[in-house]
């Protein structure tokens, strides 16, 4: 286990248990607000849009953690099918395009978070929350994926070059 991966697996465990956290959260709040709404007639008018911000953090806070686990989705019905070397070789290609678009999405969501941040920008809803912290997350998250997919790609890279 490389500095890389050890320094990368607890940031990534830092987030998962805020991730967590947040979607504890969630779950209060929608549980009281449909209390709150039914029993009292008292509907709490923040719990929709908390739950929406909540819900984009619970996103970014996890990929990468789940990359880790190798817990995403496969479709492997094609890939099944081809012998070890082609097995191999489009592994290397899916984290090499994992890794750039993740990339992509650090490096707009960085612009688009210092411009929100730089002109002041709040959500014109009822929390009026500012645009650039709802945004943060996404080149946070995207960043630490793009780190994940690079660390899979080199420790893949390098397998495939041990003598056989």
């Amino acid at each position: 286990m490389t500095a890389l991966d050890r320094w990368l697996s607890r940031v990534e465990n830092v987030l998962a248990a805020l991730g967590i956290f947040v979607l504890i959260l969630i779950i209060g709040a929608v549980c009281a607000e449909i209390v709150l709404r039914t029993f009292f007639a008292r509907p709490q008018v923040w719990v929709i849009e908390f739950s929406e911000y909540g819900l984009l953090y619970v996103t970014f806070f996890g990929t990468a953690w789940l990359m880790r686990q190798d817990g995403h989705v496969r479709v492997d019905l094609l890939t099944n099918a081809l012998s070890a070397d082609w097995k191999r070789r489009l592994a290397l290609a899916s984290e090499a395009i994992g890794c750039a678009v993740s990339v992509v999405l650090t490096v707009f969501g960085v612009i688009v978070t210092l411009d929100a941040q730089r002109r002041g920008l709040f959500k014109p809803t009822i929390l009026e929350f500012p645009t650039w912290i709802v945004l943060l997350v996404i080149p946070l998250g995207s960043m630490l994926l793009a780190l994940r997919f690079l660390q899979r790609f080199v420790a893949l890279w390098q397998r495939s070059l041990e003598p056989r």
